[in-house]
């Protein structure tokens, strides 16, 4: 099988060429592959393509790929089009150029493919693996929490190194997912492109790395953006997902009965009816808006037959009736106790309680499997 290694680069010009020297020989320990590397250089001004062109001319299985710098994700991602494309990988290899991954853990890549494995991950946080000893403790905190926030965030707790850049996986993968990733940049990517091949049936594979520091150059990571992009990307991740489930869709649906029930209490309110009376006209308006809608949209692989909608309505509303008392009991307790004013907040209340009451019932009941 023809393997690929992809080096983005960006100022590694001190670093480049020891690298080259490393991967080439580490591939004299892995039987039955040969060997390509492409080197992506988003025009460095240190010249490091100089360097690589210099070495082409001695080690034919080198290639530049010179392109604007646009960040770590299109950098990859010219690398992948170019290795798919024009050298026909079987297997894809990305790693960091800054000499940060040691080349001699190559086997263990390609041994896992062997092995079954579709998507590779050199982890840092496994047994056998580790982060430098030197590297400042804001650092480690940085590194340590960004992964703790994607792998309990996205709910993947057996992959334990979701932000590192040493990897090998199947052509098959990258060339499902490349389309997608043009949306990503930076170590969001990483994240990003191994998450997308997990749904897309990957089988991952860890193994230990020994991550070094840098040797020559300055890091290129921003702390805070780091931070800030995981958070961002793992939150909208979640609330794609919440949102595709019938959970999700509930509070969509909840929330336009939310604002007609309010809409109506307000203004029941403003004509000077007691707030108990305009929670319950309110939710009443509401529940024909949530029934109307969940059958529709929320349940609607359970939808319910035209000739049975009268009767299941009749239903709705009793189930339903659990939560008007609840919305209603909460306001009366509370505005005999802390006085009419202090409605808005039992209101607030008892839609938050009545909203686990009525997710119950009407997934148990009225729209049950």
């Amino acid at each position: 099988m023809k393997a690929v290694v992809i080096l983005p680069t960006y100022n590694e010009r001190d670093n480049v060429q020891t690298l080259l020297d490393g991967v080439r020989n580490a591939w004299k320990k892995i039987p039955h592959h040969s060997l390509d590397i492409v080197v992506v250089d988003d025009l460095s001004p240190d010249k490091t393509a100089d360097v690589v062109v210099e070495y082409h001319r001695k080690q034919k299985n080198v290639y530049l790929v010179s392109g604007k710098k646009e960040g770590l994700g299109k950098a990859l991602l010219r690398g992948m089009r170019y290795a798919i494309d024009k050298l026909d990988a079987d297997i894809i290899v990305q790693m960091d150029a800054d000499l940060s991954h040691d080349p001699g853990s190559l086997p263990l890549f390609l041994r896992a493919i062997d092995d079954g494995g579709d998507f590779v991950v050199g982890s840092r946080y496994i047994d056998g693996g580790s982060i430098p000893n030197n590297w400042a403790i804001h650092r480690k905190i940085y590194s340590m929490a960004g992964n703790a926030i994607v792998r309990f965030g996205l709910g993947y707790l057996r992959v334990h190194d979701w932000t590192g850049g040493y990897r090998a996986y199947k052509r098959e993968f990258a060339s499902r997912i490349m389309s997608e990733m043009s949306l990503y940049e930076g170590y969001v990517f990483q994240i990003a492109f191994l998450d997308k091949a997990i749904h897309a049936g990957a089988r991952v594979v860890e193994v230990p790395i020994q991550f070094s520091d840098r040797r020559f150059g300055h890091s290129k990571i921003a702390p805070y953006q780091y931070i800030r992009d995981i958070l961002w990307y793992v939150g909208k991740e979640r609330i794609q997902v919440l949102l595709a489930g019938s959970f999700g869709k509930f509070l969509v649906v909840g929330s336009i009965g939310f604002i007609i029930n309010t809409v109506v209490l307000e203004g029941l309110v403003l004509f000077h009816f007691h707030p108990t009376i305009g929670s319950i006209v309110g939710a009443e308006l509401a529940i024909i808006s949530n029934f109307v809608l969940n059958n529709a949209w929320t349940f609607r692989s359970q939808a319910i037959d035209r000739g049975l909608r009268l009767r299941k309505f009749i239903q709705f509303n009793a189930t339903s009736l659990g939560a008007v008392v609840i919305q209603a009991v909460s306001i009366a307790i509370g505005t005999a106790f802390f006085g009419v004013n202090a409605y808005r907040v039992f209101y607030i209340v008892g839609v938050a309680i009545g909203l686990v009451w009525n997710y119950t019932m009407y997934s148990r009941v009225i729209w049950k499997q």
